[in-house]
């Protein structure tokens, strides 16, 4: 990876990680997040996905999704350059082994 990639993904980690922490607190059932980027195409593939427990409602899972979105982007805005796009923001559930 080239050094301007290495130092773009170090921002985007941080980013992120204060996104995290807080999100943690704040919305039931969130448990973690991660993303995705083609450098090549960066920040048209940049994906971030939310990840809530299993247990938590949909409906609570839509309305974190709702309000994370906002800060994500907000978080993201000055390393991508503009307003990411919602769509690429995503929510899934993590599914454990019982």
């Amino acid at each position: 990876m080239p050094p301007k990639h290495k130092h773009t993904e170090r921002d985007i980690i941080r980013a992120l990680t204060e996104v995290c922490e807080d999100a943690k607190v704040e919305h039931e059932g969130f448990v973690w997040l991660t993303h995705e980027v083609n450098y090549q195409r960066f920040p048209q593939s940049l994906v971030v996905t939310l990840v809530f427990d299993e247990y938590v409602s949909e409906s609570a899972m839509l309305s974190a999704l709702a309000a994370l979105v906002p800060e994500v982007q907000r978080a993201l805005k000055p390393i991508v350059g503009g307003e990411l796009l919602a769509r690429q923001i995503e929510a899934r559930y993590e599914h454990t082994m019982h």
